[in-house]
């Protein structure tokens, strides 16, 4: 018997930048670490939608949501820094 309540949490990010070209940037940058990612607890998919950038997490606990969403928050404050230098 499956102990587990969840069969898996679905999660979606949308953050609104100031400007298209900010997202649009911020998209690009984050794009291939999504593409590239190596995680067989959790599949991330992006979106741009204008002034949006959209994360869909599909994780199969709240521990590998949680170890996500921290990653993606850590690399879109990092990529939002260094397009202020």
């Amino acid at each position: 018997m499956d102990e587990s309540i969840l069969k898996g949490i679905d999660t979606t990010l949308a953050i609104e930048f100031d400007s298209v070209d900010e997202a649009r940037m911020i998209y690009n940058s984050i794009k291939p670490e999504i593409e590239f990612e190596s995680n067989d607890r959790s599949i991330t998919n992006i979106e741009l939608d204008k002034k949006t950038v959209k994360l869909v997490i599909q994780s199969k606990d709240a521990v590998s949501l949680r170890a996500s969403i921290n990653s993606y928050i850590r690399w879109i404050e990092l990529s939002t820094k260094i397009l202020k230098i």
